[in-house]
Formats: structure tokens, sequence, C-alpha cells
């Protein structure tokens, strides 16, 4: 058997890569899918069968297996069954990739042992390295993760040594506790507002991918079908041809019903339309229906709460959730929702009649295992708890159980606190402001008619702890009425766009507006382009390849050599020329 193989593994390569595992049994594949995905921050390992996957998996923390489903031996949904019983890969996440039929039914085989996705070849590049960098990203931030919780324990330990030196260090002890306590609290806050951006960068990920089969799949399909209607006509009285038109009318009406039902699981859109209410109802009348459950939703008409996105998504995947643990766990096919509204305080109960569990088994179990983790329990206490709400159980064996998620419902100046610093924090991501970044100082407003530009810049500034993006702009039309509405420091401005383009854009958004700073973005950023700009009041042009490496630099240049210091005219300019010598456009 040969032995698993590792690509780009380098003396000299940099420490704390992520490490992506390629699984499959023709090397040429493997070598097709290494080069496609080659980075200088990810360490490709392959192997040419499950076997060989399960020893890498053994020595190696993956933050994505790319599996594919056909293997001799062991087939890709064997290889993640086993990957669930190996602590070090059980929750290393997997995409499969197959070159089978697109049956609904080998892909639910697939989600149940533990797939988070497929992919299908012929494989389409762009979509590939998309999906790739969603898990790169989120394998970043659970390292970040781990290294804040090590921070924590060696405070602690820190703590306890100083505590040991009581007697005769008193007075400095007591310093020292205070400072530690501090830290504790700002690293568990940290903590929590980096779990709940991680759930939250997900649920905005989804929402992206069912806006982009909305706005795209679908629409081809509706096309198709326009067009075979013209077919039809064209066809009168040629009865194969009109048969086969009919046969493939029939079939491009499947696709589009499963594309609507694919973007429901995806992203509810009766969530991000009519809030919370109507998520509720959606849930419980059409989401649980396909597991042969009977939830019963209360949700009076005079409580239709208006709730900001981040707390109506994390208190609606709470209660699907808590749904999911009923139907997995309960023994019953019939469950209880109820909203309401009482002074100001937003309560959901979600109730059964089932079997219960052991209270005081799951307060005594870790969040790490047990059945505090089984149900997911503490995942939901502690997004509750970012919200400055709660979770409250009553259960017993054979008794049922009873869930109360309670989200108080405040206006005005928040009370002095932690809990208060928590929903301050919050209230900020609703403008998609990472837990991160709370401090940021520089304000951004992204304005491109491509939406995966956009992302990309954005996944490119959100890397900085001082960078905020605070909204994103489809067009010159947009991103005047959005920076009349921010007031960001900083206009990343693409130049070519339909109704009003970058130029025009930003020779209205200056003159309004002398205080923000408008960087512009071009394919082809030559000199007309650059005098066309900054006559229009942008300070700089830069090329969209060169954006990436260099869009983060200019700016703070520009908002603390220029903004800070309120230079002159004559030191931008001479500012400007040694930029573009420096980093040509």
């Amino acid at each position: 058997m040969n032995r698993p193989d590792v690509i780009e593994s380098r003396p000299d390569a940099p420490p704390g890569r992520a490490k992506v595992l390629l699984v499959d049994d023709h090397p040429v594949n493997l070598m097709a899918l290494a080069e496609l995905l080659r980075r200088d921050d990810v360490e490709l390992l392959r192997a040419e069968s499950g076997a060989e996957a399960l020893e890498l998996l053994l020595v190696h923390d993956m933050a994505l297996a790319l599996i594919d489903v056909q293997m001799p031996e062991m087939d890709g949904f064997e290889l993640a069954e086993l990957m669930r019983g190996v602590e070090r890969a059980k929750y290393v996440p997997i995409i499969f990739v197959t070159a089978g039929l697109r049956d609904a039914e080998r892909r639910f085989s697939g989600y149940e042992a533990g797939a988070v996705d497929f992919l299908y070849k012929p494989i389409e590049t762009d979509i590939l390295k998309s999906k790739v960098n969603v898990f790169l990203a989120i394998d970043r931030q659970r390292r970040e993760l781990t290294r804040l919780l090590a921070e924590r324990t060696e405070a602690e330990r820190q703590a306890r040594e100083s505590e040991a030196k009581l007697q005769s260090l008193a007075s400095r002890l007591e310093r020292t506790v205070e400072e530690r306590t501090e830290e504790l609290v700002e690293s568990q806050e940290r903590l929590r507002a980096l779990a709940v951006e991680l759930n939250l960068a997900e649920q905005r990920e989804r929402a992206r991918l069912a806006t982009e089969m909305h706005d795209h799949l679908q629409q081809l399909l509706v096309l198709g079908k326009l067009k075979l209607a013209g077919g039809k006509r064209a066809s009168a009285g040629l009865p194969a041809v009109e048969k086969m038109i009919h046969e493939t009318d029939g079939i491009f009406a499947e696709a589009l019903q499963y594309t609507r039902s694919l973007v429901a699981e995806l992203s509810p859109p009766v969530l991000r339309d009519h809030g919370l209410g109507a998520g509720l109802r959606w849930l419980g009348g059409y989401y649980m229906e396909k597991y042969e459950m009977t939830v019963r939703v209360t949700v009076p008409k005079a409580v239709e709460p208006t709730l900001p996105d981040d707390q109506s998504v994390l208190l609606f995947q709470s209660v699907r959730e808590l749904l999911m643990n009923a139907w997995k766990h309960a023994g019953t096919t019939e469950t209880a929702v109820v909203l309401e509204q009482t002074g100001d305080r937003l309560r959901i109960t979600v109730s059964d009649q089932g079997a219960g569990f052991d209270l005081a088994a799951v307060a005594v179990a870790e969040p790490s295992g047990g059945l505090s983790s089984k149900f997911g329990l503490f995942s939901i206490k502690e997004r509750m708890r970012s919200l400055g709400g709660s979770l409250e159980l009553k259960s017993a064996p054979d008794k049922g159980t009873i869930a109360t998620l309670t989200l108080p419902l405040r206006s005005g100046a928040e009370s002095s606190g932690t809990a208060a610093h928590v929903r301050a924090e919050h209230s900020a991501l609703r403008t998609q402001h990472s837990g991160l970044q709370q401090n940021a100082k520089i304000r951004v407003l992204l304005v491109d008619d491509h939406a995966m530009v956009r992302q990309g810049l954005r996944a490119v500034l959100e890397g900085y702890e001082d960078v905020q993006v605070v909204g994103e702009a489809v067009d010159g039309q947009d991103a005047v009425r959005l920076a009349e509405q921010l007031r960001p420091g900083i206009v990343v401005m693409d130049i070519n766009m339909p109704k009003m383009n970058g130029i025009e854009a930003t020779q209205e958004i200056t003159a309004r507006y002398p205080n923000i700073i408008v960087i512009g973005l071009s394919v082809n950023a030559d000199d007309d382009n650059h005098r066309a700009m900054t006559r229009a009041g942008a300070a700089t042009l830069l090329t969209k390849e060169a954006a990436v490496g260099q869009i983060y630099e200019t700016m703070l240049a520009y908002t603390k050599g220029l903004l800070s210091c309120h230079m002159t005219s004559s030191f931008v300019s001479s500012f400007q020329s040694t930029l573009s010598s420096s980093q040509p456009l």
C-alpha cells in the first residue's frame, strides 16, 4: 500500500497552515484537485484510499476533507462514518465529490454520513474554491478560538499561583487578581462574540448561496420554461416534438421546485422577509413535516416582534435545534411552539410530552461532552446569553420537556455592566460588524456591481481588526444613498457600474461630504481613469488585481496620514505620486 502523500510539505513551510485532505482512488484526480487548491497558507494532504485517509486523520488536524464517493474497498460514505468515530476527525467538515447522478436519496445518505456539501464532476473551479475558502476561514477562526482558550487557561493558572502567595504579597495579589479578572471577562466576551459571529457568518453564507440560486439558477430555469413555451407553439402538429417538449418542461418544473426547496433549506425567505413570527410558522408547518412531526405554532396577532436580523436568525436557529432535539430524543411526534411578549420580554416556549431527561445530569455535564453537548443545549445557552437573554429547561424522565427562550426587548440607553456590553456588541452585528471589531476606527463602504467582487473585498478587509465594513452598494446611486445614510470614513468605489458610474458617484459624494475618502477601483487603472477619478475627488485609484495586496495599506495611509494629521493638499498630491511610483497601478 502506498503511504499517504503530502503536497507542498516543505521544511521551510510557514507554521500553522490549514490542512485540507483530498481523498480519491485516481491519482490524476488528486493531482487536479491539488493544483486547483494550491496556495501558500494551505497544506494539502492526499490519500488514494479510505485506509490511507484514516492514517492521515489520526495524526493531522484537518480544516476540511474532500472525499470521492465511489472508491474500492471503502467508499466515501463508509470513510465518513469511520471518521465520526475518530476523536481527532469527528468534526472535520466533509465535502463529497462524485461523478454519480444527482439523486436526492443518495444526497440524503451523504448528509446522514456527515457531509456538509456535495460537488459533482466535472467540478466548477470557482464554486470549489469558494466553498473551500469558507471552511478555511472557519478553521482560522477555530484556531483563534483555541488560542484564546489557551490564553484564558494560562491566566487562570497564574491567578492560582498568585493566590498561593497571599500572606506575603496580599496587596500586590489584590491588584493582580483585579487585572486577571478583567482579562478573563474580556476574553469570555470575545469568545462568546466570536462564537456568535461564526454562527452568523454561517447564516450569512447560507443566505448568500440561497440568493445566488434564486437570482441565477432559478431565473435560468424560468427562462428555460419560457423558451419551451415558445417551442410548444412552433411544434404544433408534430406529436413527437410536442411530447419531447412536454417531458422537458416537466423536468424544468421539477428542477425549479427542487431549487425552491433547497433555497428554503439554506435560508428561509419567509424569515428574512416577514420576521420571526412567520418564520416560526413556516418552521412548524413546513420544515418539520418532512420529519413526520406535528408542531402546533401559536403566534398571537398582537405579537409580531420586529427584531434585528441577527436576533431573529439566532432565535430561529435555537427553536429549530430544540425541535430537532425533540424529534431525535423525545420519542414523540407532537410538539408545541408558543411565541409571546410580556412587557419588555419576548418568550418562545418549545414543549413536548416525550421521554424527557435528567436535568441534573445535564447540569454537571461538561460542555465538550455528555448530555449538554448531545442535545446542543450548551451552544443554545451561550447563544442566548450573548443576546442578553436566557434558556430555561424543565424536564424529567417520562415527563416531557419545556424549553423557554427569553429575550429582553429594550430601547434607548442600555444599562451598564457585562450584559449591556454584550448587547451593545451584538447590536453592532446588525450592520455586519464582527464582534472582534467593536473598536474599529476605519468604517468602509464597498461599491461594486459584482457581488463576488464585494464578497472578496469584504473577506480581505474583515481580516483586519481596525476595519469595519458598514455596507455594500451595487451601483453609483446606491453608493450616494448609503454614503449619506452610513457616513463611512472610506468608500471603495468601482468605476464601471450601471445607473451611475463610479466617477459620477465619487464627484457627488466628495462634494457633499469632503471628509469621506474615496479609493477608486478598476480593471483598467490607466492614466485617464486615474485623472478622472482624482478630478472627481478620489484619493487614488487601484487596479482590482492590486487591491488585494494594497487596499489596506492605502486606507491606513490616508486615514492616519491625511485625516488625523490634516495634511495639506500639496502633501496629498505628493503622497499619491509616491504611492503610484512605489506600487504601480
